[in-house]
């Protein structure tokens, strides 16, 4: 017999090579894995030698003879002694230029590490330092306008008894805009209640048709700033399409994201779902990983907070038919949420809510939904994976807006469970009084 190697890049296929030389009696002696490739050492039989061919080549197979010795002289030793010290002295020479150059290419690596992670950091002050900017910018206009405004108020008359729900609109981070709709709506009323129903029958008749569809096949795509929850909305989006469809029909691709623990973030909530989650830093392996997961019915790309335009130009450029949804946090100001709309050339496919249960003035996101150009498909309301819904109504939206409105003198009324509650505080306080009454006429009494 006779052994052979045969390279290939996979098991099959060095077993399907091996069969296709030496045939389906081929023996396989090992396998292993070479620089990549796997490895097979098979073993072929050896067709016999006639006896003739043997005869001739015996009789032709020359007998080598050993060469002689050389007999050294006192100079050939003394050389090779020398050759000898010289080789044992390069050795550790040789060990310590290795060792030199495995440091310095992890030198070179931890700087180019050490590299991006400034970039990132600079890229994100810089961020940060143009909402700053922004912020202040809109808060001088904000300020033009209530000038403005309250020499318009001044000329209209109200009623005493809606002073201090005007004053309570003033105080509110509400838009200029949305404040001027309101003291417009109110101002033919007189009682606080009556005006307080005219609110609500405003902010709900102008946000009644703010729903959308929620992502279930397709690819999309979720954006938002840094802290918006975009990683657990993601993780409940797939949680959701796994129960429908199964696991097997839903992908997690996490986008450019050098954060750090946002990988292991990603990671973990995929598992708790059990949905394939990958991960692609720059825009040709995401092409690899949406052509290889072209199969699946529902792919969700996760993305980060900083360089957001850039990352939705790159993701449009592969896939043309992603779906783009923001996610904004209730409670976001108008600067971020007018930085968010500027974010893509054409119009969110829809908002998803976020932190409904932290927020206590959603004005920004109320005007931003009173223009009907978005529509919200998802909102969540905690941190667990079935604190959320696919979409939330106008009404808790103004529930939350209008019971964080700070009016003076106003009182809220109490719902029926309030009231149980309060009765049952007052039969138990009842019950323990009268328990310690008792109590003490046994130890005072005779005995």
């Amino acid at each position: 017999m006779e052994l052979k190697r045969i390279l290939a890049r996979d098991v099959k296929s060095a077993n399907e090579k091996a069969v296709a030389l030496y045939g389906n009696d081929v023996l396989v002696i090992s396998s292993c894995q070479v620089r990549g490739q796997t490895e097979l050492i098979v073993a072929v039989d050896i067709e016999p030698m006639p006896a003739e061919l043997a005869l001739q080549e015996d009789e032709v197979t020359p007998i080598v003879k050993p060469a002689p010795a050389i007999k050294q002289g006192p100079f050939a030793e003394l050389l090779g002694q020398s050759l000898d010290l010289n080789r044992r002295k390069e050795m550790p020479r040789n060990a310590e230029a290795k060792t030199a150059a495995v440091m310095e290419t992890i030198s070179v690596a931890n700087e180019a590490d050490k590299a991006v992670h400034d970039e990132r950091d600079y890229l994100r002050g810089r961020e940060i330092v143009a909402m700053v900017r922004d912020e202040l910018s809109n808060l001088r206009k904000e300020f033009k306008i209530g000038q403005q405004m309250a020499m318009w108020q001044g000329g209209v008359p109200l009623a005493r008894g809606l002073l201090p729900l005007r004053n309570a609109l003033n105080e509110a981070p509400i838009p200029a805009a949305l404040r001027a709709l309101l003291m417009d709506s109110i101002k033919d009323h007189e009682e606080m209640d009556e005006a307080m129903v005219e609110i609500r029958r405003q902010l709900s008749h102008s946000l009644q048709d703010i729903g959308a569809d929620m992502p279930a096949q397709g690819v999309h795509v979720l954006a938002g700033p840094s802290g918006a929850g975009k990683t657990l909305m993601v993780s409940r989006l797939a949680n959701h399409a796994a129960m429908d469809q199964g696991c097997e029909k839903v992908a997690i691709i996490s986008y450019n994201d050098q954060r750090a623990g946002a990988w292991n973030q990603t990671q973990l909530l995929s598992a708790q779902s059990g949905v394939d989650c990958f991960r692609a830093n720059n825009v040709a392996t995401l092409k690899l990983l949406l052509d290889e997961l072209s199969g699946r019915r529902l792919v969700l790309i996760d993305t980060p907070g900083v360089q957001m335009s850039e990352r939705l130009a790159d993701i449009g450029s592969v896939c043309e038919s992603a779906h783009f949804h923001a996610v904004i946090p209730a409670d976001a100001s108008s600067v971020t949420i007018r930085r968010l709309c500027e974010q893509t050339t054409k119009p969110w496919d829809g908002l998803i809510l976020t932190k409904l249960d932290e927020s206590s003035q959603p004005w920004p996101l109320i005007q931003l939904l009173t223009e009907g150009t978005h529509r919200v498909c998802a909102a969540s309301r905690g941190e667990r994976s079935g604190d959320w819904n696919k979409m939330t109504s106008a009404s808790e939206l103004v529930d939350i807006a209008l019971h964080n409105l700070n009016v003076p003198g106003g009182q809220k009324t109490d719902s029926p469970m309030d009231d149980v509650q309060h009765t049952l505080a007052m039969a138990s306080a009842r019950l323990a009084q009268k328990m310690g009454a008792t109590h003490q006429s046994n130890q005072h009494g005779p005995t």
